[in-house]
């Protein structure tokens, strides 16, 4: 085997990620590709070219915010617009000085525990 062939390279690749290897192995819930990663990317990929519109860079903040809670709601399977419609109608008697925690649990996984 020539130390520069495409087999040199894979073999050279398999013995230095061994571990990992094994791990995938070892432990059930290791996934063996990166599509749910991709799949989250390709939303990024999609909000870099709407941003552009957004006016402000606090409008931006904003809108970057309000998309990584759409993208978490998808990827837990929550409905959108039931989600938003319920942390309104919980948060709308809320006082200013209201613990964080309570916010916490309003996150989209922890949500969906409710």
């Amino acid at each position: 085997m020539l130390p520069k062939s495409t087999l040199a390279q894979a073999v050279g690749y398999a013995l230095n990620e061994y571990n990992a290897i094994c791990d995938i192995f070892k432990r059930g819930d290791t996934a063996l590709d990166n599509n749910y990663i991709e799949r989250i990317q390709r939303y990024i990929s999609l909000s870099r070219r709407n941003s552009m519109f957004f006016g402000s860079h606090e409008g931006a903040r904003r809108g970057a915010i309000l998309y990584s809670i759409a993208i978490s709601c998808k990827l837990n399977g929550i409905n959108l617009f039931e989600y938003i419609s319920d942390v309104i109608e919980k948060t709308i008697e809320w006082q200013p000085n209201t613990p964080l925690e309570k916010y916490r649990d309003l996150l989209p996984d922890r949500w969906k525990k409710q």
